[in-house]
């Protein structure tokens, strides 16, 4: 089977090597490299789940399909995305809750960790596949983030859920009969990821933000 998924299937393998490295995160270069990795992970994992479960014995031909296959690709790329957006916010509400960082300076470090994340995200493929207001959407997330709170619970995964039914290539009928099952799909993914996060990420390394 086929698949011409260049970001993806670079950053699911870069997430699979490292799944079982805890080494300390503490700099922001090793963090948006997580935050890469993993949203890139949860993205695929959760929408080719879900497509498999709907094409059925079809799976393998969809992807090499002409015409589908570059839907595929399309809809991996924008969860990536949304999953980004989630996880930075969740990372920076840990460095926030564990250090004196002010509001200010959160908004801009996680400004920075997305925009890295998101340039080492799709330096495989066409940058024109990003939905065009991914940068300016994410500054204003980040700006009106309650960060003191968003590392509870799920508080902070509120984009990635919905966004995987709005953007899998499936009919609307599909997409209103499983809404409940897929959005809880990819809850489940999140929270090993979250947990890996809590355990490595040294906070303290961050809560000195200068030169903003």
């Amino acid at each position: 089977m086929k698949l011409n998924l260049p970001l993806i299937a670079y950053k699911i393998r870069s997430a699979l090597l490292n799944r079982f490295r805890y080494g300390v995160i503490e700099s922001e270069e090793a963090l948006s490299e997580f935050l890469a990795s993993r949203s890139a992970y949860v993205a695929q994992t959760s929408l080719f789940g879900y497509l498999k479960t709907r094409m059925g014995t079809q799976f393998p031909r969809y992807f090499e399909d002409e015409l589908f296959s570059p839907l595929i690709h399309d809809s991996a790329v924008k969860l990536f995305v949304s999953c980004l957006s989630d996880l930075t916010v969740y990372g920076v509400a840990l460095v926030v809750r564990d250090t004196d960082i002010s509001v200010q300076h959160a908004e801009r470090l996680a400004t920075r960790l997305y925009e890295a994340a998101l340039q080492k995200g799709v330096e495989k493929t066409d940058r024109s596949m990003l939905p065009g207001d991914a940068a300016p959407a994410f500054r204003e997330r980040a700006r009106t983030t309650v960060w003191e709170s968003a590392c509870q619970g799920e508080f902070a995964f509120s984009k990635s859920p919905g966004d995987l039914v709005r953007y899998a290539p499936v009919t609307d009928e599909f997409k209103e009969l499983d809404r409940e099952i897929v959005r809880n799909s990819i809850r489940f993914r999140w929270r090993d990821v979250r947990e890996q996060l809590k355990k490595r990420l040294h906070a303290e390394a961050f809560g000195d933000v200068r030169g903003d």
